[in-house]
Order: structure tokens, then sequence, then C-alpha cells
């Protein structure tokens, strides 16, 4: 099913237009007063220069868009544009421009002060880090000076070691040639014994073959006192 078009009468058509080419300029002066806020920060608004100027800014457009007289309840456009202008005049009044700046400024200020924070943020942690690498290097030195004291403590026990059992081997060889030199002086001892007893007998079988019998009496009885002489 099919809409049939809307009939607008040609004064409300004029009207619309109006409106629309007075929104437009209420467009132009919504940027042009959001470029004109931040230069008024932290300066006294002169308002008795900026509302004459947005009184003529915004009526001389209204006057050109309006069909009849201007200054009449009746008109649209005057009606919008005093509406209008009471608007900016509250807010100039009520400070609104320094309210907003001071809004900005806060925020601003909450910026530049998380900003301050993650700076000193970054150079605690830049620190923290400078501290772990010289630990860090601090233990590797550490850790290779412990190798290199273990491995001389490695060497000076092997040597000691070496040493002691060159040491044991060299008291058990002086005690293995003490033992061989007695035992040889020993076995030479009995051996000169044996040699001499051997003479003494071989000598004294001579000589009782030589002597007579009453030498040998002699010489038996001699022996005999000798004998009692050393035993008592």
């Amino acid at each position: 099913m099919r809409h049939s078009p809307i009939y607008v009468p040609s004064p409300m058509r004029q009207q619309l237009k109006s409106s629309i080419r007075l929104f437009r300029k209420g467009e132009f002066l919504t940027r042009f007063l959001v470029w004109l806020m931040p230069r008024f920060r932290g300066r006294p608004v002169n308002r008795y220069i900026l509302l004459p100027g947005l009184f003529m800014m915004v009526g001389t457009g209204s006057v050109q868009a309006a069909s009849g007289p201007f200054f009449s309840l009746g008109n649209t456009d005057f009606v919008v544009s005093i509406s209008f202008i009471i608007f900016i005049a509250a807010i100039i009044y009520f400070k609104a421009p320094k309210f907003v700046a001071k809004l900005i400024d806060g925020q601003i200020a909450k910026i530049e002060g998380q900003l301050k924070e993650a700076s000193s943020v970054k150079e605690d942690t830049q620190t923290l880090l400078e501290n772990l690498q010289k630990k860090q290097e601090e233990a590797e030195e550490h850790a290779i000076r412990i190798k290199e004291q273990a491995q001389k403590d490695k060497e000076l026990a092997i040597e000691e070691a070496q040493n002691s059992i060159q040491g044991l081997v060299d008291r058990k060889l002086q005690n293995s040639r003490e033992q061989v030199r007695a035992s040889e002086a020993k076995a030479i001892a009995n051996i000169k014994n044996q040699a001499i007893d051997l003479a003494i007998d071989a000598a004294s079988e001579v000589i009782f073959r030589s002597m007579g019998g009453d030498d040998r009496r002699t010489i038996i009885d001699q022996s005999i006192k000798d004998i009692n002489k050393y035993l008592n």
C-alpha cells in the first residue's frame, strides 16, 4: 500500500526552511563557541562585548530568514534567537566556561599526575632492573670464583694425597730395607756363629787327638773350674 505525500502549506514550508537555515547558523555558532571558549580559559569574559556580538550574529541571520516582522512573538526565528541569547547569557553568568575550563584543567592535572606516577614507576622499575642485573653479575662472578677455588682445592688435595701416598710408600720401603738388612745381619751372625762353633769343634777334636790322657784330664778339670767360676 502506497502512502500519499503529505501536503505542507507554503507559509509553513517557508518557516521550516527558515528554521533549517537558523539551525545551520546555530551549528556554526556552536563551533565558534567551541573554538572561542579555550581562548578565555583563565581570563575574565567581557560579557558586554560577547553578548552584543552573539546577538548581532544570531539576529542578522534571523532577520534575513524571517518572512514577516522580526520583533514579534509570532516569529519563531525571533523567539528562538531570544532563547538562544538567554541560554548563552546564563552560561556566561554562571561562569560555565570557567567551570568547564576548571574541569579540563583538573583532568589535565590528573593526567599529568598519572604521567608523573608512570614515569616514577618506570624509573623505579629501571633502577630495580639495574640492581637485579648487578646482583646477577655479582652472583656469576661469585660462582666463577667458587669454581676456581674448588678446582684449586681439588688440585691441592690430589697433590697432598700423592705426597702422602709417596711418603707412605717410602716409609714402607725403608722399613722393608731395614728388615732385610736386619735379616741379613742376623743371618750373617748365625753363619759366623756356626762357623765359629765348627772351627772350635774342629780345633777341639784336633787338640784332644794330639794330647795325652793326663793333658786332657788337666784341661777338662780347668774348664770345669772356669765354668763353675763364671756360674758363681
